[in-house]
């Protein structure tokens, strides 16, 4: 069993705790389909549900993101949840690439959506939303954010979703067991 640190974390120590915390791996995107040249999105592992009535969900962002900034202005954003095909898209909008602002979106297949909202085509699900409540804590910001359209890919064989672990990128490989829930 590991020790706890007496005087508190370091923020080496609460990096290194938080990377073992495996998540799957999304992207957050806004802007205004009337306006493309604005959209902005970035790579998220910090994502849940929240409730079912209403459909909510819940998103992390670094508030000090372009954007976080441009989601302030247009109060409507996409939750593209990756497969494990989307790894470049996941580096790239991680700013991995070098690439920034709205060529981000030059990665993958890229649409607007019911709300004009960037949606990616080969999401395994992404969820258009409409800012509920924000809570700012940190460097970081809490979304909530009330679905307001969810589109499914049409095909989910051989797809499974991204997953981020150790500070790296995998599938999700072979399942160990089932909760016993449907997936339709």
């Amino acid at each position: 069993m590991s020790t706890a640190m007496p005087s508190g974390a370091t923020l080496e120590d609460f990096r290194l705790g938080m990377s073992r915390l495996a998540g799957g791996v999304s992207v957050v995107a806004t802007g205004a389909a009337e306006d493309p040249a604005g959209w902005r999105g970035m790579t998220v592992t910090a994502v849940c549900s929240l409730c079912a009535e209403p459909p909510s969900l819940v998103v992390c962002l670094n508030h000090g993101t372009g954007t976080y900034a441009r989601l302030r202005q247009h109060t409507q954003f996409s939750v593209n949840v990756l497969t494990s095909h989307d790894v470049g898209v996941a580096q790239t909008f991680a700013g991995l690439r070098g690439v920034f602002g709205q060529e981000r979106f030059s990665s993958g297949d890229w649409t607007s959506g019911t709300l004009g909202v960037p949606v990616l085509t080969s999401a395994l699900t992404s969820f258009e939303c409409r800012v509920a409540q924000i809570l700012e804590h940190g460097t970081h910001a809490l979304l909530i954010g009330h679905i307001e359209a969810i589109h499914r890919a049409d095909s989910e064989q051989g797809a499974e979703p991204l997953i981020y672990h150790s500070q790296g990128f995998h599938g999700l490989g072979t399942e160990i067991g089932s909760t016993g829930g449907t997936t339709a």
